[in-house]
């Protein structure tokens, strides 16, 4: 993770008739910064644990990631048990307690317990997808014309070759911008691994297989918009169309966001039911325009009951 880069999100679920179970209780898997996660409740010799579960990474390679976590436990007075800690995962530790009750106690609310964590990633190791192409070696440096910088990382490119795949580049380069005469361009507030990856794709060295985490093409996406790069915007739709494993209603807020036609498409056809009709539709009806409400109304006369 980049120095000045901030990883938070918000976990909450409400686990429900807890006093009839023991055992363990599952909220749903979520994605978050590329990693699936998922809160965990369990019933064990008398007491209650709170637990948060890192998904999917038995890896043979050493990783960690350290995080601070603010847990927050509903009570009946609508108060809360708020408890902070800093707390590792890694290989063989890929869930961890992070609460522990004698007594549930004023936290049972109709047989429920609601739980919120709030959760902030302060250091990742051993995450990384190894780098394909190095843009700061000696051959990097002889055939370049130009060193992209993101304050941590340099990045020895050519303009021409770039300025083929990016309209933006193009134009920050043979502009009449003050970039279009210095040797070196600062690119502010881009993530250097998530450069690193994008250039790669535009220099035709990696493939978005299934092998890259949905966070780094996340990424690589939100670049080619922001650079208007063909190239790379196509490498991710066709990662989110056939590979992807984010929910119905994720891929088609990535089709929407970035005009991704074929996606949106595709996400189309999927739509069977009422349930997954009303699953893709967003929060504040501003966040669609008139021409896609258009869209979904027409789709919704055909979908089932």
């Amino acid at each position: 993770m980049s120095v000045g880069e901030e990883k938070k999100f918000v976990m909450k679920h409400v686990f429900k008739n807890l006093p009839k179970f023991m055992g363990d209780h599952y909220g749903p898997k979520e994605e978050h910064f590329g990693l699936p996660w998922r809160i965990r409740f369990s019933k064990n010799n008398g007491y209650n644990y709170i637990h948060l579960d890192c998904l999917k990474l038995q890896k043979a390679t050493p990783w960690n990631i350290t995080a601070s976590i603010n847990t927050k436990v509903l009570k009946k007075n609508d108060d809360h048990l708020t408890k902070t800690d800093t707390i590792s995962f890694r290989n063989g530790y890929e869930s961890r307690d992070i609460v522990l009750f004698k007594s549930l106690g004023d936290h049972l609310i109709d047989g429920n317990i609601t739980i919120e964590l709030e959760i902030e990633i302060s250091e990742t190791s051993g995450m990384e997808l190894p780098r394909v192409r190095k843009f700061d070696d000696d051959v990097a440096k002889e055939f370049s014309d130009i060193v992209l910088s993101t304050g941590s990382q340099e990045f020895y490119v050519n303009k021409m070759y770039l300025s083929q795949h990016s309209t933006y580049f193009k134009s920050l380069f043979s502009g009449n911008f003050s970039e279009s005469e210095k040797s070196i361009i600062e690119l502010k507030d881009i993530d250097p691994n998530n450069f690193q990856k994008f250039l790669e794709v535009l220099y035709g060295e990696a493939a978005i297989t299934e092998n890259f985490p949905e966070d780094s093409v996340s990424g690589i996406l939100k670049l080619a918009d922001m650079y208007n790069s063909k190239t790379a915007t196509e490498r991710c739709e066709e990662f989110f169309i056939h590979i992807s494993e984010k929910s119905l209603r994720d891929k088609f807020h990535v089709a929407v966001k970035y005009n991704l036609e074929e996606l949106k498409k595709k996400c189309f056809s999927e739509l069977k039911t009422a349930a997954d009709y009303h699953s893709i539709l967003p929060e504040a009806s501003s966040q669609f325009g008139p021409e896609l409400w258009e869209e979904l109304f027409l789709k919704a006369l055909t979908v089932q009951k």
